[in-house]
């Protein structure tokens, strides 16, 4: 099989590289802008003559010129945060929707048998009840949200009008080895430095989910037939305040951090718990997660 992974370079692309090239019979592709991606995220496996690397662009579609024949897509490549998106809206937009166009035009022309789609808890916003299951209304409050959401309504209609197979994964908080630039790096760097940790109002609850265990989300997600057209949500069901973060993170570094506390965002959901029981994962614990990210 034939498999493109764009932003393969990335912090969840990578790992997804990882995780799919343990079979030989299948050969990858990487495409990847480095926007956000990194090489050192994929270097060990660029020795391998079943994966190839393309340092191309979504928002070009004649970068897609070089990919050739296809199976599967795994469309991971975004800007996938929301700081990033409200601090450079006009490449989040034309990344995470212009890109996304692109990348459903290229599959529906080139008849790709699947194609899954890296969406975000953020498209429901501040959500009406907790757990959030998938019939939650979408209603983002940030860009990153919309954008995401704007992602899925062009995967329906691709699905509706080129009769593609799109499996849509709605992922809550990642964490793990090669994240940056969100809480939970962020906190380690700084406790590392005794530095202050920084809490935005700090109530909010968030449900955090390891990085292996979105990856084989995403994989099982992928190889059900009947998940195409449907959202399913990838998280642990289990909420974590920030506050109850940034105080496991001092704890268990020994660091002499202080907390301090900061006005709240109007971009940050106030309280996020996915429910899960679309598939059966086994996720890892949030204290044992942070352990193995210290080493």
């Amino acid at each position: 099989m034939k498999i493109l992974i764009t932003g393969g370079a990335g912090f969840i692309g990578s790992h997804l590289v990882d995780a799919l090239s343990k079979d030989k019979k299948d050969s990858i592709i990487i495409l990847d802008n480095f926007y956000r991606g990194r090489i050192q995220n994929i270097k060990h496996n660029l020795k391998s003559k079943n994966i190839r690397l393309i340092n191309g662009d979504i928002r070009n579609y004649n970068s897609l010129k070089r990919i050739g024949k296809i199976d599967i897509i795994y469309h991971l490549a975004a800007q996938s945060n929301v700081i990033g998106s409200s601090l450079n809206p006009d490449y989040a937009f034309s990344s995470n929707v212009d890109g996304t166009y692109n990348i459903l035009k290229y599959a529906s022309k080139n008849n790709v048998k699947g194609f899954v789609f890296a969406s975000s808890r953020e498209v429901y916003g501040n959500p009406q009840y907790i757990p959030v299951d998938e019939k939650h209304p979408l209603n983002p409050i940030n860009m990153y949200g919309a954008l995401k959401a704007s992602g899925e309504m062009l995967c329906r209609a691709f699905i509706k009008s080129h009769k593609l197979n799109v499996h849509i994964v709605r992922i809550t908080n990642g964490y793990g080895p090669r994240d940056r630039d969100r809480v939970i790096p962020i906190f380690l760097e700084n406790a590392s430095k005794n530095k202050d940790l920084e809490l935005y109002g700090g109530k909010q609850i968030l449900d955090f989910i390891w990085i292996r265990d979105i990856i084989n989300g995403i994989i099982q997600v992928s190889k059900r037939d009947d998940f195409v057209g449907e959202a399913v949500n990838i998280g642990t069901g289990k909420g974590t305040s920030i506050e109850d973060l940034a105080k496991n993170i001092i704890k268990i570094t020994g660091s002499k951090s202080e907390i301090v506390r900061k006005k709240s965002r109007g971009i940050d959901v106030k309280k996020f718990i996915a429910k899960t029981g679309k598939i059966k994962l086994k996720t890892l614990k949030l204290g044992d997660g942070l352990k193995k990210m210290l080493g």
